[in-house]
């Protein structure tokens, strides 16, 4: 048999005819009984019992470079007839071994029982034997060599590429290259010159992408700086709280149903509309800025849209920086803890004129008690007046930033009028966001497969290298289909990002700005495939998605276009062919929703007892996308962020990361079988290290710590001191107005202008020594003093501890001083002065 055959039919015609052959031989090696029986023993297997006719050492022969002498042949195997056992004195060695059925030992021919094509078969005595190389046998018919010509290599564009094809042309096939236009060759030539000319800028462009001082394109920049773990920052929306006042209360018409949903609209003014009417994209697209709610609003109160303060029959009150509690005049019984009430100032506090209100002069808080009725369940009333009251507590992080006017009188010019109320309260208060919603926008369907790779190319091209060519031959060509790209883009922009915002936070933490990681894109897509309707959920990168996922992720392009990408089966699920996606996304992002406040006018909801729609609030948190120039500038620092902790230097340095932490002190000590570190925090603007903010700490350096490494977080010692500054006054000075100046200058506070007084917590640090040089310093500088000295310098109570002599004060690595000059707790530190001289 000298053919090689893909199909091989012949043992099947063999199987039905009454002919024989042989099957396929094998050679006993590893499974034989005995160490000297190994590769002695061939099992030779006929297509068809061999009946009558019986083969002796006779009619087997064996052929190849060295004489292999057979000992015996026996008929049947377990029973098995068509099967001979061929015993051979010694085994081959690594050559190929041919047997041959033959007439007899003096006929070399097959017998007229055996089919000729089927009288023979190749095989090797080694065949179980380790190998270094590749079983499959190599191609026995190389490539044709191929003529190389000379090619310019350097043509890129339309006239060079049209003359390397000319000459081409006119070394294969010269009757062709005329190089007249009117002629076929010529056109078709310049055809494919002016697509070459084509294909070399897109790869000239793609090499520009490569790097990121050349990039162009945003998308480009955002894959390539996503390598080194950079996120860029596609924005954030603005936010402001929104006051909603009513001619009546609105209650929802049915069960389950709200008065205001989240996502309804509300923008700035529009000529001849209604402060409320029916939601119309189009008209909402002409007005200034469009905002939506952030969460459902179940009802709307008119008691809630002003409410005055109870003073207490006082006038001429005001309500300090930093308060959290308030009583409200009248009684409020729909007031709950978790709705937002909002402080503004509607008079000027001096002249008593609306124009001369403070616009900055207003405050969002969230309430966290409501007290309206008392133990009874009746109203809360005031005991001596029997007016009805209501107080209200709020969150702490919404303490009042400045002392807020709640009556006053004017100025001698004005009459010296009495003016209340200054302030007042409103409810109905709902946190809005910048962005209008583009509902059920239809994306183009994907596409269908139209190309296939050429043969040799793709992801199957290769599969037969390596087998010969016979074997290579018989491959069946199978057409790879190239899947189509899709990445369709939304018809508007700027796409908004905005956080998630978490019902019942303080209203300071929701103006935040929060950071790139807590913002996520303002899309949502449905996937129609002609079966089922399935949601496909937005994500920051398909890194974490898996080949069943349905998500989508966003690029935005400098122009603000926004494609939307697709998983490819590895990293997310591809879109299967003819699938019709359906997008929901909002539009709008950055600064241009900075507006200023009471510019929201109108509310997108027919609701005709609303009478008012405005921001109390500025729109403010808003951030611009990077642009490339950002970009470019940030992503290569990133490899300088600590993100390891190996060195105490290195605690220190991610602690004071942590909120509330200005310092923390650190050491490394042995407790047995590993490492610990233990840190000491120097917590900002006080001398208290809470439970949380240890846990805050322990958690944050868990993400950087070493492993077989232990943190342990614990609390500084606070050492009070005793400190007394003798101070000579300048004659004619007046002592109270220097004793003024000092206690100011060494104050535990932080002082009006921001600066820190010298015995503030912060000035303070664990295990640091306290030297006395800069405190007479910046005594000797008071105006009034002519000398300063200390004359007592100490531990509170120890007079062992005194510092005069050395000028400071040592303390150990956990401790920190402490002085409050609290005259209620002296035990916390104490500073005293002495003063002589003066008047």
């Amino acid at each position: 048999m000298i053919y090689f055959c893909c199909d091989q039919r012949r043992r099947e015609a063999v199987r039905q005819s009454d002919l024989n052959g042989i099957d396929f031989v094998e050679v006993i090696d590893r499974e034989a009984a005995l160490e000297t029986d190994r590769q002695r023993f061939l099992h030779l297997y006929l297509v068809n019992d061999p009946g009558a006719f019986v083969y002796t050492v006779d009619n087997i022969r064996i052929e190849g470079p060295n004489a292999i002498e057979i000992v015996n042949v026996t008929m049947g195997l377990d029973g098995q007839t068509n099967v001979l056992v061929i015993e051979v004195a010694e085994p081959g060695d690594f050559s190929p071994y041919t047997i041959n059925i033959v007439t007899s030992a003096l006929n070399p021919l097959p017998p007229p029982e055996i089919d000729p094509a089927l009288a023979s078969v190749g095989f090797s005595f080694k065949v179980e034997c380790p190998s270094p190389f590749d079983c499959q046998s190599s191609c026995d018919c190389p490539e044709p060599e191929a003529v190389e010509t000379e090619i310019d290599y350097t043509a890129r564009d339309f006239y060079s590429f049209r003359r390397m094809m000319l000459d081409r042309l006119s070394m294969t096939a010269p009757a062709a290259a005329t190089g007249h236009p009117a002629d076929l060759s010529t056109a078709l030539v310049e055809v494919l010159a002016y697509t070459a000319d084509q294909l070399a800028y897109q790869q000239d462009a793609a090499t520009t992408e490569a790097y990121l001082n050349k990039a162009r394109s945003r998308i480009s920049l955002k894959r390539m700086t996503r390598l080194v773990d950079y996120s860029v920052d596609d924005g954030c929306n603005a936010r402001c709280f929104c006051h909603f006042a009513v001619s009546a209360d609105v209650h929802p018409i049915a069960p389950a149903t709200l008065v205001i949903p989240q996502g309804s609209a509300v923008c700035t003014q529009l000529s001849e509309q209604p402060r409320a009417f029916a939601r119309d994209d189009a008209l909402l697209a002409q007005s200034g800025a469009v905002y939506e709610t952030c969460h459902d609003v179940p009802a709307l109160f008119h008691l809630h849209n002003e409410i005055t303060f109870y003073t207490w029959s006082d006038a001429r009150c005001y309500l300090p920086k930093g308060a959290v509690s308030a009583t409200l005049d009248g009684h409020f019984p729909d007031l709950e803890a978790g709705m937002y009430l909002a402080f503004e100032e509607v008079m000027g506090a001096r002249s008593g004129s609306p124009a001369d209100r403070q616009l900055s002069q207003r405050q969002v808080v969230l309430l966290t008690q409501v007290q309206a009725f008392d133990a009874d369940g009746e109203p809360l009333l005031d005991p001596v007046t029997e007016l009805p009251i209501t107080e209200i507590v709020w969150h702490g992080a919404d303490a009042l930033r400045f002392p807020m006017c709640i009556s006053s009188e004017t100025s001698i010019e004005e009459g010296r009028r009495y003016l209340e109320p200054v302030t007042v309260a409103r409810g109905n208060i709902v946190l809005v966001d910048h962005g209008q919603t583009i509902f059920g926008e239809r994306l183009p369907e994907v596409p269908l497969p139209t190309l296939s790779w050429a043969p040799g190319q793709g992801m199957q091209a290769g599969s037969a290298k390596g087998a010969s060519c016979a074997e290579a031959n018989c491959e069946q060509e199978q057409a790879e289909t190239i899947t189509p790209k899709y990445q369709p883009t939304l018809a508007n922009r700027p796409l908004t990002f905005s956080p998630d915002y978490a019902l019942g936070a303080p209203a300071t933490e929701l103006l935040k700005t929060p950071s790139p990681s807590e913002t996520f894109a303002n899309v949502s897509l449905d996937a129609d495939d002609g079966v089922e309707v399935r949601p496909y959920h937005v994500v920051r990168d398909m890194l974490a998605s898996d080949d069943s996922s349905l998500v989508f992720t966003t690029e935005i392009e400098r122009d603000g276009v926004v494609s939307l990408r697709f998983g490819d089966n590895v990293y997310g699920r591809r879109p299967l062919p003819e699938t019709r996606f359906t997008a929901t996304y909002r539009v709008g992002v950055g600064s241009a929703g900075h507006i200023g406040a009471d510019k929201l006018y109108h509310l997108a909801l027919p609701i005709p007892e609303v009478t008012e729609v405005r921001n109390i609030t500025p729109g403010e948190g808003g951030r611009n996308p990077e642009t490339n120039a950002e970009i470019r500038k940030r992503a290569p620092f990133l490899f300088k962020t600590q993100e390891r902790a190996v060195t105490r230097e290195d605690y220190q340095t991610l602690g004071r990361r942590v909120a509330g932490i200005q310092d923390v002190s650190c050491a490394y000590i042995h407790t047995g079988s590993w490492m610990t570190t233990f840190a000491l925090p120097d917590p900002d603007d006080r001398v208290e290290v809470s439970d949380t903010l240890r846990t805050t700490l322990r958690d944050h350096y868990e993400k950087f710590r070493l492993a077989a490494h232990d943190v342990e977080v614990s609390s500084p010692v606070y050492v009070p001191l005793e400190v007394t500054l003798h101070v000579c006054v300048a004659p004619n000075t007046s002592k109270s107005h220097v004793r003024q100046r000092l206690l100011k200058l060494f104050s535990p506070n932080r002082l009006p202008d921001g600066a820190l007084g010298l015995l503030h917590p912060n000035r303070f640090r664990a295990g640091e020594t306290l030297h006395l040089s800069p405190w007479l310093a910046a005594a000797q500088n008071v105006e009034g003093v002519i000398a300063a000295k200390v004359t007592r310098f100490r531990r509170f109570g120890d007079p062992r501890t005194s510092g005069l002599i050395d000028r400071k004060l040592e303390f150990g690595r956990t401790e920190i001083a402490r002085i409050d000059n609290d005259i209620s707790h002296p035990g916390n530190g104490v500073f005293l002065l002495d003063m002589d001289g003066g008047r």
